[in-house]
């Protein structure tokens, strides 16, 4: 698997071969309906090529304390999305992260799911874990590990019926065996017939989704399973993906595919969208990347602006706004994770507070809004389209 397929010929001629003859890729899947996936190649072969460019020309993997950010950002978001995090607050689920990480033995079963997650990730980011039946077996085993779901029987945490799906695509419970035989064949399948890169990544998140194969862990399993294929790419040092911008984008996106349902499940619109957003989660990193630096050039002072994680959320935020002021409410829905306020509006007013007091923000006249007051700060609004 490769990032960079566009370079290689072989697949770019297959791919006009199929141009040539019917316009679109279309895809075996699913299988057990009539309509099946398809889109324009040349269209996502631009977007890959653009994307990967993006990813390799503002890479922050170097950055160990950001790295280690992301992470915790991404078990914490997967907690939410999943409704693990019930009456928790961010900090304290990060928080909760961190003393795992750090060795803690998890007690209570919050604390026990969120080891799952973090299991799960460092599972699917190892070069060794290669994408087979077996491995993957293995990683539901852990997500359903100290759940109230028996694994001894399918009927136990498979979906068992056709109701509350993610999606408006109606796979039977019945064809979800069949059908994740056929997205295991689709994964291992070459390039030239099956496509690479983020296209096929995506495609993978979307397959999973659609399927919906099992009771619970659907939507994180999807993300998981596409970073799993991305993962196994030649390039994988230079990209750390912050899932975050997906999530918070999470009901258009379920949007985007019942649409393509209606429109003969073709996806290139979806495709766009999500590559949008992956987009905009490297403008995240790299602006992130850009504050830790301008913390670590005075780090005695300026560490001290940011007594929690939320100053640095909330400010991110600011600066990933490119309008020049930016509303409380605004900040509170960049923030939400699949609808929910992850960071709740007091939390993101006393981060506030604290900014302001360090001059890193300030109010505008009418007090509705806010600015970024530090002119080095201020540049990074802009440095990125």
């Amino acid at each position: 698997m490769s990032l960079n397929y566009f370079l290689n010929k072989k697949i770019i001629d297959s791919m006009n071969q199929i141009i040539e003859e019917q316009s679109y890729l279309t895809l075996d899947f699913p299988l057990s309906i009539m309509q099946k996936m398809n889109f324009e190649p040349v269209q996502e072969i631009e977007g890959d090529k653009y994307l990967t460019n993006y990813f390799q020309a503002y890479t922050f993997t170097k950055n160990k304390e950001l790295n280690d950010f992301i992470l915790t950002s991404n078990i914490s978001s997967l907690m939410f999305l999943e409704n693990l995090a019930e009456g928790s607050s961010t900090i304290s689920i990060h928080n909760m992260i961190r003393r795992i990480e750090n060795g803690a033995k998890p007690k209570t079963k919050k604390e026990k799911l969120a080891m799952n997650l973090i299991e799960a990730v460092r599972l699917v980011k190892k070069a060794d874990f290669e994408i087979n039946e077996d491995n993957y077996e293995l990683l539901i085993h852990i997500l359903f590990r100290n759940t109230e779901f028996n694994l001894d029987r399918k009927a136990n945490y498979y979906r068992t019926d056709n109701k509350k799906l993610l999606t408006d695509v109606l796979i039977n419970f019945e064809s979800i065996d069949d059908e994740l035989k056929g997205l295991f064949k689709f994964i291992n399948d070459t390039p030239e017939n099956s496509f690479d890169g983020f296209t096929k990544a995506i495609i993978i998140f979307l397959q999973i989704l659609i399927i919906q194969p099992y009771q619970k862990f659907n939507s994180t399993l999807a993300l998981l399973m596409s970073l799993w294929f991305i993962g196994q790419s030649k390039e994988k040092e230079i990209f750390q993906i912050w899932i975050f911008d997906l999530l918070n984008h999470w009901d258009e996106i379920i949007e985007k595919i019942n649409e393509s349902f209606v429109n003969n499940l073709n996806v290139n619109n979806l495709l766009k969208v999500v590559k949008k957003y992956l987009q905009d989660s490297v403008k995240r990193g790299f602006i992130a990347s850009l504050v830790k630096e301008w913390i670590a050039q005075d780090f005695e002072v300026r560490s001290k602006f940011f007594p929690s994680d939320y100053e640095l959320i909330v400010l991110i935020s600011i600066l990933t706004e490119r309008t020049k002021e930016v509303s409380v409410k605004r900040i509170t829905d960049k923030l939400k994770i699949a609808g929910y306020a992850a960071v709740k509006k007091q939390e993101i007013k006393d981060a506030l507070e604290n900014l302001k007091s360090a001059n890193i923000v300030k109010v505008t006249k009418n007090d509705a809004n806010f600015t970024v007051a530090d002119k080095q700060l201020n540049k990074y609004k802009y440095i990125l389209e």
